[in-house]
C-alpha cells in the first residue's frame, strides 16, 4: 500500500484542527503543542507522519482561532433586538433560508464577511443596491462565540447605487437561467435549478425528504459530480474546436471556476474546482498530479481560506466521499473478477460503495441517519442525472441565445428529471431505508475503523481483504463496547427536556431505561417547521429510534404544527390528546400522517395513567366529559391500563374536581396537563393551561399531588394568565422551564410570572435565553440541570 502524499497528511491534520477549534474552542491548547512539535520538526523535518499530523493539527487550531477572533472583532457590536438600517447588495438571496448581504453603509460595512439576513418579504433582489431595515439578532454558539444576523422587516431598492460588476453579472445570469428553466421544464424546474444553479427553494420538502431517505439527496446538491459533468462538457467542446491539450486544460479549468463562482462557490464545488486546478497545473508542468494529492491541496486551500468550513457537513462529506471513491473503489476494482461488461458495471458500483462507506460516519454525526439505499439509488439515478445535467445546461443556453430547439431540449430534460423524481420517491417510500445513529456512535465507528490502520507494521496489512475485514470488525467491536458504556450513563435517571423550538412547546421525556416520550412537537408557521428543523435533529442527536408515545396537549399550531414531521420521521407507539380539534392545519396534518403510518390516535382525560419503565404519566386535565373525538377510546401506549377505569367504562369527573368557570371556550381549556412521576421525583407539564385550570387542580390535592415538585413546565409560555401565586405556593417548584421564542411578539414570559417564580426560589430555565434545557432527576428526588444546547 503506497503511503499518502505529504500534502494530504498536512491537509487532514490542519482541517481536523480547524474543525476542532471551531466546534469546541481549542485555541489555547495549540500553543504548547506548537512549542513542543516545532523544534522537533526543525531538527527532523516533516518525514514522520505522526509529527507532520501533530504539527499541522496545532497549526489548524491556531489558524481557526485567529480567524474567529478577527471575525469576532469585526462583527457588528450591536445589542440584541436593536434597530438596524443598512445599505448593501445581496450576494445570494433565499426565500426560506439565510441570504448573504454585503454591507456598504451602516453597521458592519468594514467587515469582509457578509451579513446573514432573514427576510420576511420573500427572496430579496440580487445584484442591486438595497436598503434593509429590521432588527439585529445575537446568538451564542456552542464554542462561546457570538453570531450576529439581521431579521429584515423591509428591503427596498436604492436608486443610483453602484454594485461590483461581477455580482451584477452573476445575479443577472442566474435570474435569466431561472426564467429559462421555469419556461422550459415545467414541474421539474425546481429540481433542475438545484442541479445546475444550487437553488433548492423550488423543491418541496416532502420531495427532498424522499431523496434523503433514498440516499440520493447528494445528487440534488452541487458537488464534484456536477462539476465533473461541466468539466467534461467543456473539454469536449474545446476538443471539438481543435484546441491542443494544454490550452484545453486551461480552458476547462477557467470554465469550471467561472461556473463555481457563478453559483456561489459551495464547498463541494470549490473542492472539485481546486482539484481540477491541481490536475491542470500538473499537465502544464508535465508532472501529472496524484488524485489524493489534489484532494489534499483542495482541502488545505479551503481550510486556509475558510477555517470554519472544516467543521461543516458539506466540507466533510465532499472530502470523505471523494476519498472513498479514490481509495476504496481502487481496491474494489483490483479484486473485481473479469467478465463481459466489467468496464461499465464495476466502476459505478465501486465508486458508490467507496463513497457510501466513507461518508456514513459523517452522515451519522451531522444528521443522525445513514441511508441504506444510497448504493442502489446511486446506481439507478446517477446515469439519469448525468444525462439530465447536460440537457438542462443546453436548454438554458438555447433559450438565452434564442436558438431553435430549446423546447425539444427542455422536454427531453424534463422527462429525464421526471424519471429521477419518480425513482427517488419510490425508493424513499420503502420501509427501513435508514439507519439511525447518534454522533457518539459515529465517532465510535470512526475510531474503531482507524485503530487497525494505526498498526502500520502488522503483516496482515499487505492483504487488502484481511485489512478490510480487520477494519470492519474493529469498528463494530468499538461501537458495541462504547454503546455498552454509554448506556450505563443514563441508567437510574429520568430526564425532562425543553427543546428550543422558538415560540412553542416540545418537551421530551427520557425514562431510566432509555425510552422516550414527547409532549407536543413545536410550531409550524409559514415555511418554518420546528418539528423538522428542531425536534427531529435533537431526537436524532440523542439516538432516539422510537417514541413510545406522543402527547399532544392541544391542537394549536405552536404545539401541533410539527407533529406530522415527527410522525413521518420517527416510529411512534401512539398519539394521545384531549380529543378536541378545531381544524388547525398542523393538527389535521398530524392526524393524516398518523393514519398513513398506522399510529393509533386516542383521547385521554383526567384519571388516565400509564407507565413506561416505572415512570408514571398521570393525566390531571382535561375533565372526562368533554366532547369525544373521532379518534376513539384511549389506551395506554404500552398496554398498561389505568387503574382508575375499566377498559371501555364510561368516564366520570373525579368527585373533587369542579368544572371550569363558564366563559367562551378556547383550545387552551382542553390542554392536557401531565404529572410525570418517578419515585420522589415529580414534574408538572402544564401545556397552555391557565389559572382557571390551576384553580380546579388546587381543589383536588390528591390529583395534583402533595408537596413540592422538582420541575414545572410553566403554562402558556409564561403568560400572565397562568402560574398564579396560589399555584406556585402549592407546588414550590425547584426548576421552572419556560418554553418561549426569543423576542416573541406576545412578550412571553411575563415579568410578573418570572418575579413570582423567583420569589418561590425556583431556578428559571428559558429556551429563549439558553436554548434547549433539561433537568435530570433521580428516584430519591434529587435533580440537576443538564447542559443547554440548541438542536
Amino acid at each position: 500500500m503506497s503511503p499518502a502524499p505529504p500534502v494530504l497528511r498536512i491537509a487532514v491534520g490542519f482541517a481536523v484542527g480547524a474543525a476542532a477549534s471551531t466546534v469546541v474552542g481549542l485555541g489555547p491548547a495549540a500553543l504548547p503543542v506548537l512549542a513542543t512539535a516545532l523544534p522537533i520538526a526543525l531538527l527532523r523535518g516533516l518525514k514522520s507522519p505522526a509529527l507532520s499530523l501533530t504539527l499541522s493539527f496545532a497549526a489548524g487550531v491556531g489558524w481557526a482561532e485567529a480567524d474567529a477572533r478577527t471575525r469576532q472583532r469585526c462583527a457588528p457590536a450591536v445589542a440584541d433586538g436593536a434597530r438596524a438600517v443598512v445599505e448593501g447588495y445581496f450576494l445570494r438571496s433565499s426565500a426560506e433560508g439565510a441570504s448573504t448581504l454585503r454591507v456598504v453603509s451602516g453597521v458592519g460595512s468594514r467587515c469582509r464577511e457578509p451579513t446573514r439576513v432573514y427576510s420576511r418579504t420573500g427572496a430579496p433582489p440580487e445584484g442591486e443596491l438595497v436598503a434593509v431595515e429590521g432588527r439585529w439578532i445575537t446568538t451564542r454558539r456552542g464554542n462561546g462565540a457570538t453570531a450576529v444576523y439581521l431579521s429584515a422587516s423591509s428591503v427596498r431598492r436604492v436608486q443610483g447605487g453602484e454594485v461590483p460588476w461581477r455580482h451584477r453579472v452573476a445575479a443577472a445570469v442566474r435570474k435569466r437561467a431561472s426564467e429559462a428553466l421555469d419556461g422550459r421544464l415545467g414541474a421539474q424546474s425546481g429540481v433542475a435549478a438545484a442541479l445546475v444553479l444550487a437553488e433548492r427553494e423550488g423543491i418541496p420538502q416532502d420531495l427532498w425528504n424522499a431523496f434523503a431517505r433514498s440516499g440520493s439527496a447528494h445528487l440534488l446538491s452541487i458537488s464534484g459530480f456536477h462539476v465533473g459533468v461541466v468539466a467534461t462538457l467543456l473539454g469536449s467542446v474545446l476538443s471539438a474546436a481543435g484546441r491542443p491539450p494544454r490550452s484545453r486544460a486551461l480552458g476547462t479549468a477557467a470554465g469550471v471556476w467561472a461556473y463555481v463562482l457563478l453559483i456561489g462557490a459551495p464547498t463541494s464545488a470549490t473542492r472539485a474546482a481546486w482539484m481540477t486546478t491541481a490536475f491542470v497545473v500538473g499537465r502544464l508542468r508535465r508532472t501529472p498530479a496524484q488524485a489524493l494529492g489534489g484532494l489534499g491541496l483542495s482541502m488545505l486551500v479551503i481550510a486556509l481560506l475558510r477555517p470554519a468550513a472544516a467543521s461543516g457537513a458539506g466540507f466533510q462529506l465532499t472530502v470523505t466521499g471523494t476519498a472513498g471513491i479514490l481509495v476504496l473503489s481502487k481496491w474494489i476494482m483490483s479484486v473485481w473478477p473479469a467478465h463481459r461488461g466489467r468496464g461499465w458495471i464495476a466502476p459505478p458500483i465501486a465508486a458508490g460503495i467507496g463513497a457510501s462507506v466513507f461518508t456514513a460516519p459523517v452522515l451519522a454525526y451531522h444528521f443522525g441517519q445513514v441511508p441504506l439505499l444510497s448504493l442502489p439509488s446511486s446506481i439507478l439515478l446517477t446515469p439519469l442525472v448525468a444525462a439530465a445535467v447536460p440537457g438542462v445546461i443546453l436548454t438554458i443556453l438555447m433559450d438565452v441565445l434564442n436558438v431553435p430547439g430549446a423546447a425539444v431540449a427542455g422536454a427531453g430534460s424534463e422527462g429525464l428529471l421526471y424519471a429521477v423524481v419518480t425513482v427517488a420517491s419510490a425508493l424513499g417510500e420503502l420501509p427501513g431505508t435508514t439507519w439511525t445513529a447518534t454522533p457518539q456512535e459515529a465517532a465510535l465507528l470512526t475510531i474503531g475503523g482507524l485503530v487497525p490502520l494505526a498498526l502500520r507494521r502488522a503483516p496482515w496489512r499487505e492483504r487488502p481483504w484481511v485489512r478490510s475485514a480487520a477494519v470492519a470488525l474493529s469498528a463494530w467491536a468499538v461501537l458495541w463496547l462504547g454503546q455498552a458504556v454509554l448506556s450505563l450513563g443514563g441508567r437510574g435517571r429520568v430526564e425532562i427536556v425543553a427543546i428550543d423550538v422558538g415560540q412553542g412547546d416540545a418537551i421530551a421525556v427520557r425514562t431510566p431505561a432509555g425510552r422516550w416520550a414527547l409532549v407536543d412537537a413545536g410550531p409550524r408557521f409559514g415555511g418554518a417547521d420546528a418539528g423538522l428543523s428542531r425536534v427531529i435533529p435533537y431526537l436524532r442527536a440523542r439516538g432516539v429510534r422510537r417514541l413510545e408515545v406522543v402527547v399532544l396537549s392541544h391542537p394549536d399550531e405552536d404545539h401541533a404544527g410539527g407533529l406530522a414531521s415527527v410522525l413521518a420521521n420517527v416510529p411512534v407507539g401512539a398519539v394521545l390528546g384531549p380529543g378536541f380539534g378545531g381544524g388547525q392545519a398542523g393538527h389535521m396534518a398530524g392526524l393524516k400522517e398518523a393514519r398513513r403510518a398506522g399510529v393509533p390516535w386516542r383521547r385521554v382525560a383526567t384519571g388516565d395513567v400509564w407507565r413506561i419503565d416505572g415512570v408514571a404519566f398521570h393525566v390531571l386535565s382535561p375533565a372526562p366529559e368533554e366532547p369525544e373525538s373521532a379518534a376513539g377510546e384511549p389506551a395506554p401506549p404500552d398496554g398498561e391500563r389505568s387503574p382508575n377505569r375499566r377498559p371501555g367504562a364510561q368516564r366520570k369527573r373525579p368527585p373533587n374536581q369542579r368544572p371550569l368557570p363558564q366563559r367562551e371556550r378556547t383550545p387552551n381549556d382542553w390542554s392536557v396537563v401531565l404529572r410525570v412521576s418517578w419515585g420522589d421525583f415529580d414534574a408538572l407539564l402544564m401545556g397552555d393551561a391557565d389559572d382557571r385550570i390551576e384553580a380546579v387542580l388546587l381543589n383536588d390535592p390528591a390529583l395534583l399531588g402533595a408537596g413540592a415538585v422538582e420541575v414545572l413546565k410553566v403554562g402558556h409560555h409564561g403568560s400572565a394568565t397562568s402560574t398564579s401565586d396560589e399555584f406556585v405556593a402549592a407546588i414550590s417548584p425547584r426548576h421552572a422551564l419556560v418554553s418561549a421564542g426569543a423576542r416573541n411578539r406576545y412578550g412571553h414570559p411575563d415579568p410578573t410570572v418570572l418575579a413570582r417564580l423567583e420569589r418561590s426560589g425556583a431556578r428559571i430555565l428559558r429556551t429563549d435565553r439558553q436554548g434547549t434545557v433539561s433537568v435530570v432527576g433521580r428516584a430519591d428526588g434529587s435533580s440537576r440541570v443538564g447542559a443547554g444546547r440548541r438542536p
